[in-house]
């Protein structure tokens, strides 16, 4: 039997527990929960969408979170936050929730700023929130009681519903691309001749890594290009998908440095595959075309030179920094400012005839390294020589493609000749071989879902 005093009674709970946290903290806190009708708020379909809105909200917020309590009493299942951020920005981000998750509907995030007050959505312009059945505000229809309990529980149900085929969807999604990116991965570092990068059959120009160096570190780092995916397959803005992600590059770097007793296989490819893999998942997420992928790129990293701002007051520079000081080199942070042009109407044609050509995935990797080599201002090459080695290598693959590369006469021949002359001279062309999985990446991902 309902008790509405003792319902009363814990509402006035929660409020001075949630002033006293304010009050203890001088922080703005927000109390997470479904907006569910009738008596029973603890049915399992509210507890399941209040631990879903809850978890969400620990995504978007995460280090900022200072204290965090969960009540479960005849009000429902509540979650409290102490978060360190503006109340504004905080009300921002729980409307944006509200307005665009497919359970962003039938939950209430209550914000309240560090005097105790409430935030509404009058505040930053959003009218007040409709009725989840029709297009009446939702307080209308509240106060008419318009709707049956039944009815509103059903919505919350569909909604569930759709939610959860909207999980199981994300995590094909994010299974395949996690499976391209492995695949892209080694067949860039099984194409022979390598010109002084890691093959099967040759350490090329390198004394700490071989080809089983560089599967161990792919398998490894997989896991990291999944989550990237899966928070790009979401509701969250580009930028913020973004945000997340590069945090979660940090981490996939670690992974690959224990994976490899601190050998640096993919660092480079961390970031550039990252990139091709979150834009990839939000253009399946969006229903978007494959030639929507290159300016969503260029509109993610616009800013992303931005790292190279206060270089001058830095000490232990990286060493894409160090180029960029002494040369103006931009490297990679470049070629993704400009939304892999170099890819999209580069090398991806270059593989893809190559394909047509000779259906040989060996050939038309080493014809896509060959262009690629002619066109990259490659770091790794001006790390380990200088601008002048980068020129020349650039000048000798340009010459070669244009001769046909691969394909030529004496192709194979040629190429042999070069690895030889590359492995001697320690030259490695990492950076072309980045891409060059990037474009593998995306030359599967196209015949694949596009």
């Amino acid at each position: 039997m309902f008790d509405l005093n003792k319902f009363l009674e814990f509402r006035e709970e929660r409020v001075e527990l949630q002033n006293s946290l304010i009050k203890k903290y001088s922080l703005p806190l927000i109390a997470v929960r479904t907006n569910y009708p009738g008596e029973n708020k603890l049915e399992a379909l509210a507890v399941r969408i209040a631990d879903i809105a809850a978890g969400e909200m620990e995504e978007c917020f995460s280090e900022k979170i200072v204290y965090r309590e969960t009540l479960e009493n005849l009000e429902g299942k509540i979650y409290l936050f102490v978060i360190d951020e503006k109340a504004e920005n905080i009300k921002k981000t729980t409307v944006y929730f509200e307005e665009n998750h497919i359970l962003g509907r039938c939950v209430d995030i209550d914000v309240y700023d560090t005097e105790g007050n409430g935030l509404s959505r009058s505040q930053f312009g959003y009218e007040k929130r409709k009725c989840l059945i029709c297009d009446e505000m939702a307080f209308i229809c509240g106060r008419a009681m318009k709707h049956s309990h039944q009815e509103i529980k059903n919505v919350l149900m569909e909604k569930y519903i759709q939610y959860d085929n909207y999980i199981i969807q994300r995590e094909k999604i994010v299974k395949k691309l996690g499976d391209i990116a492995v695949e892209a991965m080694i067949f860039e570092a099984a194409t022979s001749p390598s010109f002084g990068l890691v093959s099967p059959l040759t350490q090329g120009s390198h004394d700490d890594m071989d080809f089983f160096t560089f599967l161990k570190s792919s398998f490894a780092i997989k896991e990291g290009f999944e989550k990237m995916a899966r928070v790009s397959y979401s509701y969250l803005t580009l930028e913020k998908a973004f945000l997340r992600t590069r945090k979660i590059g940090i981490e996939t770097e670690k992974t690959m440095f224990e994976a490899t007793e601190n050998i640096n296989t993919h660092k480079g490819m961390i970031f550039l595959l990252g990139i091709a893999v979150v834009t990839a998942s939000r253009a399946l997420y969006e229903g978007i075309s494959f030639n929507d992928i290159q300016p969503m790129i260029k509109n993610m990293c616009k800013d992303i030179l931005k790292d190279f701002e206060n270089i001058k007051d830095k000490t232990n520079l990286t060493h894409g920094e160090k180029l960029y000081k002494n040369y103006g080199f931009t490297g990679v942070r470049g070629e993704v400012r400009e939304g892999l042009d170099i890819i999209f109407n580069g090398s991806l044609n270059v593989f893809e005839k190559s394909i047509e050509k000779s259906n040989d995935m060996n050939l038309a990797s080493l014809q896509t390294l060959i262009f690629l080599m002619g066109k990259v201002m490659d770091s790794t090459i001006v790390h380990r020589h200088d601008i002048h080695m980068l020129r020349r290598v650039k000048r000798e693959a340009e010459e070669f493609f244009a001769a046909g590369g691969v394909y030529s006469e004496l192709g194979r021949e040629t190429a042999e000749n070069i690895e030889k002359t590359y492995i001697k001279e320690r030259i490695s062309p990492g950076g072309s071989a980045d891409l060059l999985a990037v474009t593998i990446f995306l030359y599967k991902l196209k015949n694949l879902f596009f």
